[in-house]
């Protein structure tokens, strides 16, 4: 895992070096809304391009979304059309899209349609904007927004928390809340305010921040330790039935 991963990251690195020099790379957006009846959450980020996908090179916008009621979160993948401000996104399982969302892009409420791609079934969207995360120059500063992270455990999913001041090079995540799938409830947070450097920030896309297995009880966060970063491990301790990060980073590559 850690050969794949220093990998996946020097490729990053190069890639989006040139474009992000001196800023971060994360414009994100977050909804609440429904699907019919049934309560969901929705983040999405814009892109400048979809990377490494020649059949997806229009494709702009990545995103993850969950019902309240069903825990694990859904990945997505589509684009945004500028002249008219229409999103489309596919929800992807596996390596096949199996539904798609349709709605006007709006800092405000939005309104559109799911639609099952295997049965043809369209049930109404309705979203509601909550927040929104922008790092594209040393001039944004928010605090504590959060964004629902893409992979998750058996019995629990991940929100990180993100803040940046004013001139600071990127984003961070501050903390990592840790809920549990069948009722929703914060099981734990995870502070990172002893882990000297950046943590939550070292993938292009934000949802991928943290690495999680669900055959697992263990985890890991990227992290902006050594030259092409690192990651914090996190690992579950049944006998105090707590999650226990170690604050120290692993690094891969050279220091």
């Amino acid at each position: 895992m850690k050969i794949k991963r220093t990998l996946i990251t020097l490729i990053i690195l190069i890639a989006f070096s040139s474009i992000k020099a001196n800023a971060g790379w994360y414009e994100c957006y977050n909804f609440s809304g429904t699907i019919d009846k049934s309560p969901m959450m929705l983040s999405i980020q814009m892109r400048e391009d979809y990377f490494g996908e020649k059949d997806k090179k229009d494709f702009n916008v990545i995103g993850v979304y969950k019902f309240d009621k069903i825990g694990a979160p859904v990945r997505l993948e589509g684009k945004r059309d500028l002249s008219n401000n229409k999103i489309v996104l596919y929800e992807v399982s596996g390596k096949k899209q199996t539904a798609t969302f349709e709605f006007d892009f709006s800092e405000n409420y939005s309104v559109g349609f799911w639609k099952n791609l295997l049965t043809d079934q369209k049930l109404p969207l309705n979203l509601k904007y909550l927040s929104k995360l922008t790092d594209t120059t040393a001039e944004d500063q928010f605090t504590n927004v959060e964004i629902l992270q893409a992979n998750s455990l058996k019995d629990f999913y991940f929100i990180g928390v993100y803040s940046k001041n004013k001139n600071q090079e990127d984003a961070e995540m501050t903390q990592l809340k840790i809920i549990r799938k069948k009722d929703n409830a914060l099981f734990q947070t995870l502070n990172f305010s002893k882990v000297e450097t950046r943590t939550g920030n070292l993938m292009t896309v934000i949802f991928d921040n943290v690495e999680a297995n669900n055959k697992s009880s263990n985890f890991t966060i990227s992290n902006k330790a050594g030259r092409v970063g690192g990651y914090l491990t996190v690992n579950y301790n049944l006998k105090k039935k707590r999650f226990i990060l170690n604050s120290k980073p692993r690094i891969d590559g050279p220091n």
